[in-house]
């Protein structure tokens, strides 16, 4: 007998539990949405002062500030944003305002879109993959350049001196450790950091989440067609589904990696 009123006690003491933490998430996620919406209110009222008149009406009209809050909030859920680096939410809007602005003048190319969404990408790679590997790298004592290799050379300055990796610089990591490439000290210590957060080498080297990341590379908006200050419609519509998906398919590289980065801590 108590055996089994023990149990009922830790049943009921259970289901207290579960009814504050669904308290606790629900507080979380009007909370979540109140900041998402701060947010994308602070950012679409600086962008949309520098649209052109028709457009701005049609902004207004469509109520497209409205429509990015819920896409972000609904696109990526409350857990994904609070695990969100500090600006996502800012440059996700402002790129989404920038695609907008695109789609309805013709005169706009994709240069804003891209630049914003490359800037999501590089606060990714800093705080779900660069800063990590500086303390590992420390950690095993890989601090010292000993090869004339633009690579290693890249990889000292990102672990010694806090450089940012580059997007097209992680892009040709991955490249060397898909074909099996000969890695000098550096490139083999990012291999051993990989294989000790294998939740995150099995996102960045699925074979899926790569097959975009070649795509992107290969279509230079990253690099020469970005530095060149003009990017084409196509090349940004393409882009964009790569990395966002038009907030529908969770496949996308920036959902995989951040999701990826909450399932990690």
């Amino acid at each position: 007998m108590s055996d089994i009123k023990q149990l009922l006690e830790e049943n009921t003491q259970l289901k207290k539990e579960i009814e504050i933490l669904q308290s606790k998430m629900a507080r979380v996620r009007i909370w979540m949405e109140k900041e998402v919406k701060a947010q994308a209110h602070k950012i679409a009222k600086s962008k949309t002062s520098k649209l052109t008149s028709s457009v701005k009406e049609d902004f207004l009209s469509e109520n497209f500030e409205e429509v990015i809050v819920s896409r972000i909030n609904d696109y990526f859920g409350d857990l994904l944003l609070l695990n969100a680096p500090k600006w996502t939410i800012e440059w996700i809007t402002s790129a989404e305002i920038n695609y907008y602005n695109m789609m309805k003048n013709p005169t706009i190319d994709g240069f804003a879109v891209i630049s914003a969404y490359h800037k999501v990408l590089d606060l990714f790679i800093e705080s779900f993959i660069t800063n990590n590997f500086r303390k590992f790298a420390k950690k095993k004592w890989q601090t010292i350049l000993r090869v004339n290799d633009p690579l290693e050379k890249s990889l000292n300055l990102i672990v010694n001196s806090k450089y940012i990796m580059s997007v097209g610089r992680l892009y040709g990591l991955l490249r060397m450790l898909k074909e099996e490439q000969k890695l000098y000290d550096y490139g083999k210590c990012f291999k051993e950091y990989l294989d000790k957060y294998s939740e995150l080498k099995s996102i960045l080297l699925d074979d899926e989440f790569y097959e975009q990341f070649t795509r992107l590379n290969k279509s230079e908006v990253l690099s020469s067609k970005r530095h060149s200050g003009t990017i084409s419609k196509k090349d940004t519509t393409e882009a964009r589904k790569i990395l966002i998906w038009d907030f529908r398919d969770k496949k996308s590289m920036i959902f995989r990696i951040l999701e990826g980065q909450s399932v990690m801590y």
